[in-house]
């Protein structure tokens, strides 16, 4: 069928997103475990599939031997090679793959080299004359005291290779520690100590390795010990938001973004912002233009349990869950991202701060614009596999909600809570899930949580929203069917995602985000009229629904059968070459590389039409077959206009990093707002 994979929704970009995706592990290739001095050694890695690297270092002993830039081909292999002339000694090589979002190291690699005089010892003692390999510390992680103190573990690993006869524990360069060792190269050898600190501030550790050849340190490893709070974004404990520094917020609107009234009409002007958008796309939190909308949704917040779909998607995103929901039942919301949620520094933070990270900065945007609702969004197109067991399951469903109402409570800046559950029904992005039964399980799941957040008002005295973002294709809404008069009582807005309507998934031309459907609309119930109307007939209020704004296009290459004024009667052959994900561009590219401008008519070989009846934009470039659709100020514009005509709850767009003020300032003229 050719709208099996029509409503990405909000989280459509998020499988090239490379969400929290530092690279896929690489793995140095076969090398013998000896070799002789002055003998040219070429050592090469490869990963197979997976998230790719922008460069990459080959450490020996942790220190770099050959670097080198790659050129990113995700999800294909990547591959490098360097030849090193390795000295006398025992050696641990390592690979350390890294992008934008981190590093990904290999396992590491013992090799020997022999030396004149070495004599072939069977290092029992590490008198050998050979230097003990490398070792490794495990993973530490930031601290907090407790009662003036904070006690902890440390330990480390040597895999393979030459053995020592003594361990050292070095504190900030101090020795804090020692123990002998029981020799039996080329055999592992480990150990741990316990640690404790009385005092707040950075500390280093380091493992030395001796012999009577001399010692061999591991890397070193910094942490910071907290004097209260959560050591690094674990607990916000009794931290009081209100002691951050405020110094730059409320930040000055940047790009093409005018100041407006958004409470004239007392409409929604909501957008999405995404937490991987720090990296690739550097999109920070005080890049936001905060003052020019009512609703800033948070995408996305993971829930622990089955994610098969995020698995395939995303691997990295996955392992990062995964290590999240340590310890946490199924069905419980966390992080995803918890160094750029908690832990990353922006300007003005503290070391003692126990929020960092984006959450942090959702603070000072809520301090500086109090006004501004800011909703965790739960799910997404590679996130919804758990809301098929919460919403048909009485026990994951009460295991849900409570911890979504224990996370909004503790990460207060949270004004209610977003389920963008792809979809009731299913036809998301496991297809193996979806069910009859879960129209009514979303009506079930809406009406606890407005119970819960509810209860949650009385205990706190704030107001405390119910949203969601449900596919704007009428065949989705169909899943819940009678219940959305049940459901809309208990919910604050409605987000159709009146977008995604068509794509290069498949080679079925169409307006993307069309407001109405056009004169030859290859399917029905695939534009923003088609389903307001059908919420409107399933009597839900008109002032529950909002449409949804496309902050980027979707586009065809190769184009066969259309038209030098039509494309639309053709077929597509395939994406066009995409901003982050073929077949997607952002509207700031669009307006810059096919349109010439806001208002132009068309760059680089394309041609911008207007199609009249759909109130939809699109460029069509007939030499080379390439066309894409998109939301203009113009189609935004008119749809603003269908809301005011409707009495309509509103407008969000997907997602803010795309655009460069332009599309956000025509959500908020379409809907009457004045320049202030």
């Amino acid at each position: 069928m050719t709208h099996q994979r029509l409503f990405m929704g909000a989280a459509g970009t998020l499988l090239s997103a490379g969400l929290m995706a530092a690279p896929a592990q690489p793995s140095i290739g076969w090398m013998p475990s000896s070799l002789d001095s002055g003998t040219n050694t070429t050592i090469a890695w490869d990963i197979w599939w997976g998230e790719n690297g922008s460069s990459w270092t080959l450490s020996d002993n942790g220190s770099p031997i050959c670097q080198s830039s790659l050129t990113r081909n995700d999800p294909a292999a990547q591959n490098g090679s360097c030849t090193v002339d390795l000295a006398a000694g025992s050696h641990q090589l390592v690979v350390e793959l890294c992008n934008d979002s981190g590093c990904t190291a290999s396992s590491p690699t013992p090799v020997s080299v022999a030396g004149t005089g070495d004599g072939g010892g069977d290092g029992g003692d590490g008198g050998s004359g050979t230097l003990p390999s490398a070792p490794m510390l495990g993973s530490l992680s930031d601290q907090t005291l407790s009662d003036g103190a904070v006690s902890f573990t440390v330990g480390w690993n040597m895999w393979w290779g030459e053995n020592g006869s003594e361990w050292r524990l070095l504190e900030n360069g101090v020795e804090i520690h020692s123990a002998n060792l029981a020799a039996n190269s080329p055999s592992a050898q480990s150990d741990t100590v316990g640690v404790t600190v009385t005092e707040a501030g950075s500390y280093s550790y380091q493992v030395s390795l001796c012999s009577s050849a001399g010692c061999t340190d591991s890397a070193a490893t910094a942490i910071t010990v907290s004097a209260g709070g959560s050591g690094g974004g674990d607990d916000s404990g009794d931290w009081d938001p209100a002691d951050l520094d405020m110094t730059g917020w409320p930040h000055p609107l940047k790009q093409n973004n005018q100041a407006y009234d958004t409470g004239a009409s007392g409409k929604q002007v909501g957008a999405y912002f995404v937490e991987w958008g720090i990296y690739g796309r550097d999109y920070q939190p005080s890049d936001i233009p905060a003052e020019n909308i009512t609703h800033l949704y948070y995408g996305f917040i993971p829930i622990c349990g089955p994610n098969q779909s995020l698995a395939d998607a995303n691997p990295g995103g996955y392992s990062a869950l995964q290590s999240q929901c340590a310890g946490k039942q199924d069905y419980e919301v966390v992080v995803h991202d918890k160094f750029a949620a908690l832990e990353k520094s922006y300007p003005n933070d503290s070391w003692d701060q126990p929020v960092r990270g984006t959450f942090a900065q959702m603070y000072r945007l809520k301090q500086a614009h109090p006004n501004v609702t800011i909703l965790p969004s739960v799910g997404g197109w590679t996130l919804s596999d758990p809301l098929y067991d919460i919403g048909t399951d009485p026990a994951a469903r009460e295991v849900f909600v409570e911890s979504m109402i224990a996370f909004i409570r503790k990460y207060d800046f949270f004004d209610g809570i977003d389920i963008d559950w792809e979809f009731p029904g299913g036809g998301g992005a496991n297809p193996n899930l979806g069910s009859s039964e879960d129209g009514q399980g979303f009506v079930t799941l809406m009406q606890a949580l407005r119970v819960a957040l509810d209860e949650l008002e009385a205990e706190t005295g704030r107001e405390y929203q119910l949203t969601a973002a449900m596919s704007g294709g009428v065949e989705k809404l169909q899943a819940v069917g009678d219940g959305w008069a049940d459901a809309a009582q208990v919910m604050d807005h409605i987000n159709l995602m009146t977008y995604d309507y068509y794509g290069a998934w498949n080679g079925v031309l169409g307006h993307q985000t069309g407001l109405y459907p056009a004169q030859n609309a290859a399917m029905q119930g695939f534009s923003a009229h088609e389903a307001v109307q059908y919420m409107l007939g399933q009597n839900v209020s008109p002032q529950k629904l909002s449409l949804g704004v496309a902050m980027y296009g979707r586009g065809w290459k190769d184009v066969t059968g259309g038209q030098p004024g039509d494309p639309f009667a053709g077929s597509g052959g395939g994406p066009i070459e995409g901003s982050w994900e073929a077949g997607i561009q952002d509207y700031k590219e669009i307006e810059s590389d096919v349109m010439g401008g806001p208002s132009g008519s068309g760059v680089n070989g394309y041609e911008v039409f207007w199609d009249d009846i759909a109130q939809g934009s699109y460029a069509w470039n007939f030499a080379d077959g390439k066309l894409l659709t998109f939301d203009t100020q113009r189609s935004v514009e008119a749809k603003g206009h269908y809301v005011l005509q409707n009495n309509l709850g509103g407008l969000f767009a997907w997602e803010i990093d795309a655009d460069n003020g332009h599309i956000l300032n025509s959500m908020n003229s379409g809907l009457g707002h004045s320049l202030q």
